[in-house]
């Protein structure tokens, strides 16, 4: 039995092409609540509807959000404006953002803004087309999402970092957050084989990713002093920690294919490094700015 997982490394830089080493301001949020709601806390997960897809599933409308150019916005590139609207949503008790409005940056802003309605699924894991990785959110069959058809192998995981910052106008700090992805539309599962044993394989793969998203935080955090360095710098950490990753990712595939047995303590040991990198695990560093 073989699982030939795939890991892919993709780099977001958007957030640094805005100019990485300007201090930023917050665009404004405007929420209003159409009911009483609780924010979720006991299942992670999280889905946004870009205006242009479709969304049809059954939902409950618990908010409307807007997110607005103040006038001194820098910090709004659309992957930060997302993240503040998620936020909000979040806040109101919503696991879906659904956009149905969003203004590109033009001669009047230099912000991305957005209109979006904040819903409530019941089951997130049918829609979802990313995961982010969370310790209480394990992979199950239904993340897989890819077609099985004409696949050679079991199971395949597309997963992979992704990173960018937050901070805002006079501070003296930013934040570089790191976060870990599962892509469910390029990973697929046929499970005519021992599906636990291969879910429990992929898992790990997911695991592994998660392992160098924090290797790559502690690498900013003891190689890079302030956002000058960061741009000089970030292009070879991450190249360096996407070479270590894939090594391992090959390791562990290699010595499981060999012989299955290995897998429990492979498991076993990616869970301890883990752990040893608790430390890392918000994936979270604040950056003096520096220009």
């Amino acid at each position: 039995m073989r699982f030939a997982p795939i890991f892919y490394s993709k780099r977001i830089f958007t957030a640094f092409a805005l100019g990485l080493a300007l201090p930023a301001c917050s665009p404004r949020v405007i929420t209003q609540a159409t009911q009483s709601t609780h924010a979720i806390t006991a299942a992670p997960g999280f889905l946004v509807i870009k205006e242009t897809d479709t969304f049809t599933g059954p939902s409950e409308e618990v908010g409307d959000i807007e997110i607005k150019d103040t006038g001194l916005s820098l910090n709004c590139d659309y992957e930060t404006v997302i993240g503040r609207a998620t936020k909000e949503a979040q806040k109101l008790g919503a696991n879906v953002l659904k956009i149905y409005e969003h203004r590109l940056p033009d001669n009047w802003s230099t912000c991305h803004r957005i209109k979006a309605k904040a819903l409530r699924v019941a089951d997130l894991a049918l829609y979802e087309k990313e995961i982010v990785w969370n310790p209480a959110r394990r992979l199950t069959r239904a993340d897989f999402k890819a077609s099985t058809d004409s696949r050679p192998f079991e199971a395949a995981t597309s997963s992979y970092m992704r990173y960018h910052y937050d901070g805002k106008l006079f501070q003296s700090k930013v934040q570089f957050i790191v976060e870990t992805v599962f892509d469910c539309q390029n990973s697929y599962f046929k499970g005519t084989q021992d599906p636990e044993r291969t879910l429990a394989h992929e898992q790990g793969h997911f695991d592994i990713t998660e392992l160098f998203a924090r290797r790559l935080t502690k690498a900013i955090q003891e190689q890079v002093a302030d956002t000058k360095e960061l741009q000089q710098k970030q292009e070879a950490i991450y190249h360096q920690i996407s070479i270590e990753a894939q090594a391992m990712h090959d390791k562990y595939d290699s010595e499981v294919y060999a012989d299955r047995s290995k897998q429990p303590g492979w498991l076993a040991t990616i869970a301890q490094e883990l752990t040893a990198l608790q430390a890392y695990a918000s994936k979270e560093i604040p950056l003096k700015v520096r220009m």
